[in-house]
Parts: C-alpha cells; structure tokens; sequence
C-alpha cells in the first residue's frame, strides 16, 4: 500500500466518524431552530472563512485559474453539495429519525457506484448487481415504512427527502471526482460551495423569516445548540469536505464511498443513547436485508483484490 492510498484511507476514517456524528447533533440541533435559519448560520460561519481563505490566497498572487476554467461546472458542484443536498437533509432529518437515516443512506455509496460505472466506466459486475438489488429492498422496506403501517405521514415525507438528498449528494461527489482530475485544489473546490451556498441561503432565510427574526432567532439560541452549528459548519463542513475530496483524489470513487459504510457505528449509538430513538423490529429487518445485499455486492471486490495482491 502506498504512502498516498494509506493517507486518503485515514482520511476517509475521520471523515465517517464527522459525519457519523453529524446526523444526531443537526437532529439535536434542530430541537431549537428551524432548518432554514440553521442553514443560514452555518453557512455565514463556513463562507466567513472560506472569503478569508480566498483572500489570503489572491494576496499571494494565486489566480485560480483551473476554476475559472471550469467555473460553471464548479458552480454547479458548490450548488448541488451545499445548498441543494444539505437543504434537503437538514428539512428531512427534521421530519424523520437518525436511525430511519442511517438505514436510508447505505444506498448513498451504490448510487456513486452506478455513477461510477456511467460516467467513469467502472465495471460492475453480476453480482454486485444483484446486491444492489437486495439493498435497495432494504432501504424501499425502511423508507416508506411509515405508509405501510399507516404512521405519520409528516415522517414518511422526512424519508422520501433523506433519500433525495442521497441523490444529490452522490452527484456531487461525482462532479468532485472530475473537477480534482481536472486539477482544481480539493481546498478551493471546497471553500467555493460554501461561498455559494450562503449565496443562496441566507437571502431564503430573510424572505421567509424576515431579518430581524431570523437574527433573533439565533442570537437567542442557547449555547449547546451553539455548538452544534459551529460543528457543522467548520468540522462537518469545511474540514470534512476538504478531508473526503483530497481522498478521492488519490483513490477509485467507487472505493472511497465505502467508508461511508462506517458511518453507523458513531450514528446509532448516539441516536439510541444520547437521542433515546428507539430499535423497532421493521429497523432489525431492514439492518438484515441491507447486510445481505452489501455482502453480495462487495463479495466480488474482496475476490478480486485478494487475487490481485497474491
């Protein structure tokens, strides 16, 4: 193993125990403010660094140059990663639970998986299909559970957004995997969504609760819920995104997604323990399912990297 691929793996490590743990701060968090205006903070704390960061940089003479030549495309990467994808997750775990969130988000790394293969050419073979297949049985199973059973329909549509949010996430990380093969720094590429998306959110934040609440809506918030805004916007956010795209740098895409497997061993327990959610027998089902499925499709890998390293 190379001194670079031992780096992106640590890495990636740190990046799933900040991510495993930011599921249950936003939902704690969110027991105090509203989506939208945690976003708006979050987000003015993010950019206030990442303008330094930037103003730093033009000071020692950088130009920027491979952004401004992909600009649109960089655009549409701060887009999707920041405003668009966390908007959609803050308004979802809202709506649901941390624990339907950890059984909904294994299909996140298949989603870069068939990205992987569409854009990337990466192959996918018979049985990671037929994987994929019995995972996304699982996550159908815990996703719209709610309707099945005739529970909330408040939580139902927290699960269909989570899933959304999958989505849009997956495409992000396929647009970063291109943009840093096209030599734009994972720190620049970083710093600019978060530039984006204060541009967009906080002017929503102000239509929707008008300048003076939203203001007072966060300088009234208590302090521990303080610290869960200023965990997402600088360990969550800044550190974590510019940690996972200098990972996927070095390493296949479709590799770099499975650390997001760890993510729920920091998630449950804090959901359970610190949040008191509560084990249900559809989520047992549903851990099985998604476990048998994961086995299968990553059987052929380990096979392969096993024989490669023989």
């Amino acid at each position: 193993m190379t001194t670079r691929r031992l780096r992106a793996y640590i890495y990636l490590l740190l990046v799933a125990g900040i991510w495993g743990a930011a599921g249950p701060i936003i939902k704690f968090t969110l027991q105090a403010i509203d989506p939208l205006p945690f976003l708006a903070y979050r987000f003015t704390i993010a950019a206030v660094f990442s303008t330094i960061f930037f103003l730093v940089k033009i000071q020692k003479g950088k130009k920027f140059n491979k952004i401004r030549a992909n600009l649109p495309l960089s655009l549409l990467y701060g887009f999707l990663a920041v405003p668009f994808a966390l908007g959609i997750l803050f308004v979802g775990l809202d709506k649901s639970t941390i624990l339907d969130f950890t059984l909904i988000s294994v299909i996140g790394p298949l989603i870069v998986t068939a990205g992987g293969a569409f854009f990337y050419h990466d192959h996918i073979t018979h049985k990671e299909r037929v994987g994929i297949s019995i995972v996304l049985i699982g996550v159908i199973l815990s996703t719209f559970f709610p309707f099945l059973y005739n529970q909330s329909d408040l939580k139902l549509t927290g699960n269909f957004l989570l899933l959304l949010y999958l989505f849009a996430d997956g495409g992000s990380i396929l647009l970063a995997k291109y943009l840093v093969q096209k030599k734009i720094k994972s720190a620049n590429l970083t710093n600019l969504a978060f530039i984006v998306g204060v541009l967009i959110i906080v002017p929503l934040a102000i239509l929707s609760y008008g300048g003076n609440n939203l203001v007072n809506s966060i300088v009234n918030l208590p302090f521990i819920y303080h610290l869960g805004v200023w965990y997402m916007a600088l360990v969550s956010g800044s550190l974590a995104y510019f940690l996972y795209v200098r990972a996927a740098k070095s390493i296949e895409v479709s590799e770099a997604v499975l650390f997001n497997y760890l993510q729920p061993l920091f998630s449950v327990p804090l959901a359970v323990f610190w949040l008191k959610e509560s084990l249900t027998i559809t989520f047992v089902i549903s851990v099985a399912i998604i476990a048998f499925g994961l086995v299968i499709a990553e059987h052929k890998k380990k096979n392969l990297k096993l024989k490669a390293n023989s």
